[in-house]
């Protein structure tokens, strides 16, 4: 997190949500993220810790590779935006059982019974150093330092037991990452499944947004679902997919799973669609008004995302030809669509987050520098308009 924004957003979170919603984050963020990921992690696990690699796995005996990939795709930070991006090779995907593992809670990784750190359960091999901090600052402010030291040892006492399980729980609770990191798991989950005859019980956070609840039913995993409440918890079998990179056939398989769940009419009508972030405490666009007086002119219609179901989103982007969008969670929909032209708006950060999806859709991608505003974005409003009419006529 950026701290020299935190007493703006600290404001503007104070008016929207309230006090206590204000406090917590603000001692998650000086007691989580300040002392246990930037001290103690940094400075004194993260070059001490043992870790299980994909290597690793590739030589244990229950390793199955289930497709051979030859996908690039860009990474996910700056250095993959644009036509120049830079890419890596995708690994094989695959799914690994592995025996008598433990859980940290409240989001993971997952352990060894020697205590190594499966990398594969928090990320994708560049997300690696970062995942694994912040599972383990989180780790060490529920369960308490000593306790989680000691289970990166193999010495520890859990809380509950599960059997044969999978583990879906994102490190941020936000639609992006539980849509693209945890839902896309369950296309291995099933695929093992369907040639084991075993479906492992899906962990899922136990304290969840009823959206979250709602993209489930949709996915309409085919073993059961169960909440995991934190603590540290022993697996008897751990069965690990491939971390979601996302590769073009993980992104293709959600569209049409997602799809399935839904009354979409495909190809009923093209909508041209402006996500405004006013629920948001940051990136809201500073001169909105400005903004949606030139997307009228295209005919583009403002969206709240949040005003919206997940299944009136799918239907949504579904049918949708244009997109223009703040960067934020809201353009994970993108995956929904066919045929699509995405405007993404940057602030002086930028990354590849929604380049690299809609490359893997065969989307039509482009985004337009903006003036950082303080915790928001200024638009510049006749370079919009020259940017839309280049993909509009």
């Amino acid at each position: 997190m950026d701290l020299s924004s935190a007493p703006r957003r600290a404001l503007r979170k104070l008016r929207m949500d309230g006090l206590s919603e204000l406090l917590t984050e603000g001692r998650n963020t000086l007691l989580v993220d300040v002392l246990f990921y930037r001290g103690l992690y940094h400075r004194a696990l993260l070059n001490r810790i043992d870790t299980e690699t994909q290597d690793d796995l590739r030589s244990h005996p229950n390793y199955v590779r289930y497709e051979e990939s030859n996908a690039r795709v860009k990474y996910k930070g700056g250095n993959g935006l644009g036509d120049d991006g830079e890419r890596y090779d995708v690994s094989d995907r695959f799914v690994c059982e592995l025996n008598n593992s433990w859980l940290l809670g409240p989001v993971g990784p997952a352990l060894t019974a020697r205590g190594n750190v499966v990398l594969e359960s928090v990320g994708a091999p560049f997300l690696f150093p970062r995942r694994v901090g912040v599972g383990l600052a989180q780790s060490m402010d529920e369960n308490g330092i000593w306790r989680t030291l000691n289970a990166l040892s193999g010495d520890v006492t859990p809380d509950r037991r599960f059997d044969t399980a999978a583990f879906a729980v994102p490190p941020w609770a936000n639609y992006y990452h539980w849509t693209v990191e945890c839902l896309i798991r369950v296309r291995l989950l099933e695929r093992h499944g369907d040639a084991t005859g075993t479906y492992p019980t899906l962990l899922v956070p136990e304290d969840r947004s009823a959206w979250m609840d709602e993209t489930l039913g949709m996915i309409d995993y085919a073993g059961p679902v169960a909440g995991f409440g934190g603590g540290i918890a022993a697996v008897d079998t751990l069965v690990l997919p491939t971390f979601p990179d996302p590769t073009p056939a993980e992104c293709r398989w959600l569209r049409e799973r997602m799809r399935a769940g839904t009354a979409a009419d495909v190809g009923k009508s093209r909508e041209r669609v402006y996500i405004a972030r006013d629920d948001a405490t940051v990136r809201r666009v500073s001169n909105q008004d400005a903004v949606e007086r030139v997307l009228k002119r295209y005919g583009v219609e403002t969206f709240l995302l949040g005003e919206l179901s997940v299944r009136e989103q799918v239907e949504l982007f579904s049918n949708a030809e244009l997109v223009v969008a703040p960067h934020g969670a809201g353009l994970t929909n993108i995956l929904y669509s066919d045929d699509l032209t995405v405007i993404e708006l940057f602030g002086k950060k930028t990354v590849a987050t929604f380049d690299r999806i809609a490359e893997n859709m065969d989307h039509e991608y482009q985004y337009l520098q903006c003036q950082q505003d303080g915790i928001d974005i200024r638009v510049d409003i006749d370079r919009l308009d020259q940017k839309l009419n280049s993909v509009v006529s």
